[in-house]
């Protein structure tokens, strides 16, 4: 025997196999290095890859983690037991030690039961939230999916913009026709150029897509949960949702609880008369003007009073409440509070989101400039707004919000832009090719307002409308034009025709129109 048993187990406590090379037993000990990592690298493969086996991890998130940590436990035990034991010549493999050496060797085992302990106490609620927070892809759904099946995972790249759908469910009862989304929001990040922009949609709505739904927006939920929502909001406002996020009130409650209130400035009184209570009942609201500190409760009647206002106050409200709470995450601790949060929170919150995606997404969120997040609502037309984009009507089917959806695709067109074309950064000319007049500068503006880089506008020879490359370095910009006027040729712009611009867009006598003019 070579070197001493206490000092090879101490070793191998530090790093398992560095006992075993300790003892000259080179093969061994990388062998016994290297086994852990594979394994690991390896599951966490075929978890990531295989949707079944992601799901039956995520649904059995604790028992994994308990069965991994002794496992763990277990193999660097064995580790430490046969770097004590070295490579004995004529003597049983624990005969022949020192006294010091078995205490050592005690010692390291309580080190080892207190470390395993310590993270496995660590990492239990990042399970629970894992379980809790990711039901949807852990459970496959009971209606409109085949029997065994489960949702596949949204996918996200982490550089193109990622569209969440924020609901608010009123679950008062049992009954599902109860669960209305009174808030409903599209809070959408761009994580190249480092903003985001909320966008709320009034609840009354109306939807007429026969086949599909036919209501007001608020019970698409109601009638047929996340999948029809998701079809119905990507059908008004023209862009794809990348993941969803449901909260109750309760949960709500809890939520701004635990990071101990959010700090509102209260703009003017907020005063209802019959602000609604659980039991379906109604109260007095009274909220004064200035900044103040809200608790759970009071920044949920602070976020849901319509009777003193109208729906879009109270979709401002809405909005400034979730602005506030992103201020306080922003300000403490978030990611070690996070299992806590959840872990009270429980069950009632859900989502889709990518696992791997939720922590760069909350840290990027949180890091966000107040001044960077742009807040819009959906407005009714005959009012004092900035901008309409429904019409007010009223009928068997009660007060309803009819939708221009050209002018709310042409709105979230602009809100929700391209990330990687403002990141381009391509100079782009609008060219007038017989176009009736002043078309070739309503192209412009509009395109501008879409993040595109529209550096003049030109009148220009007669012909096709088309995108014209002059920098082929900027195809991504070109390709992006190409779609946003309902398909238009993309080629290269000839040598005989000067620009100083990376790309020229021609507008002609056959011009219909940008991609959301059409959507009528």
């Amino acid at each position: 025997m070579r070197g001493s048993p206490g000092f090879a187990a101490i070793l191998s406590l530090l790093l398992p196999g560095l006992g075993q090379m300790y003892h000259g037993r080179w093969v061994r000990g990388i062998l016994m290095l290297l086994l852990p990592i594979f394994t690991v690298l390896l599951t966490g493969a075929f978890v990531a890859i295989a949707d079944p086996l992601t799901s039956f991890v995520l649904r059995n998130a604790a028992e994994v983690t308990f069965l991994a940590a002794g496992g763990f436990f277990t193999y660097h035990l064995l580790v430490v037991a046969d770097a004590f034991a070295g490579k004995p010549r004529g003597k049983g493999p624990f005969r022949g030690r020192h006294v010091i050496d078995y205490v050592v060797l005690g010692l390291v085992c309580i080190s080892l039961v207190g470390f395993y302990t310590t993270a496995y106490r660590g990492s239990a609620p990042w399970a629970g939230l894992a379980s809790k927070i990711f039901a949807p892809l852990a459970n496959p759904p009971l209606v409109g999916a085949a029997p065994g099946q489960v949702p596949s995972l949204p996918e996200w790249t982490g550089t193109e913009r990622l569209n969440v759908l924020l609901l608010g469910i009123d679950s008062r009862g049992d009954s599902s026709q109860t669960q209305n989304t009174d808030t409903m929001i599209v809070l959408s990040l761009d994580p190249v150029n480092k903003t985001a922009a909320m966008l709320s949609i009034p609840r009354d709505v109306y939807i007429d897509r026969p086949g599909v739904f036919t209501d007001k927006i608020n019970a698409a939920y109601a009638f047929g949960g996340y999948d029809l929502t998701r079809r119905v909001v990507e059908d008004l406002l023209g862009i794809r949702l990348t993941a969803y996020a449901l909260v109750d009130f309760d949960s709500f409650t809890k939520i701004v609880d635990t990071v101990g209130g959010v700090v509102i400035d209260v703009k003017r009184p907020v005063r209802d008369e019959a602000y609604p209570t659980p039991d379906y009942g109604v109260e007095r609201l009274d909220i004064t003007a200035g900044p103040q500190l809200m608790d759970g409760s009071a920044a949920l009647h602070f976020a849901r009073s319509r009777h003193d206002t109208n729906d879009y106050s109270r979709a401002q409200r809405q909005q400034l409440v979730l602005s506030a709470l992103r201020t306080r995450l922003a300000e403490g601790d978030f990611l070690r509070s996070l299992p806590a949060l959840v872990d009270r929170v429980g069950s009632t919150v859900e989502t889709n989101f990518d696992p791997a995606n939720i922590i760069p997404l909350a840290q990027f969120g949180s890091g966000i400039d107040g001044s960077a997040i742009r807040s819009e609502v959906l407005y009714p037309c005959g009012g004092a707004y900035p901008h309409c984009e429904l019409q007010a009507s009223s009928g068997d089917n009660g007060f309803i919000l009819i939708p221009d959806r050209a002018k709310i695709r042409d709105f979230a067109a602009a809100l929700f832009y391209d990330p990687q074309v403002k990141s381009e950064g391509a100079s782009v000319e609008v060219r007038s090719a017989g176009a009736r007049n002043g078309l070739a500068q309503s192209v412009a503006d509009r395109l501008t307002e879409r993040a595109f880089t529209v550096s003049n506008v030109s009148d220009g020879a007669v012909g096709r409308s088309a995108v014209l490359v002059r920098n082929n370095t900027k195809r991504y910009t070109a390709n992006a034009l190409s779609a946003q006027l309902g398909g238009l040729p993309v080629d290269t712009l000839s040598s005989s025709e000067a620009t100083g611009a990376d790309i020229v867009v021609r507008v002609g006598t056959d011009f219909r129109g940008l991609a959301t003019d059409l959507a009528r």
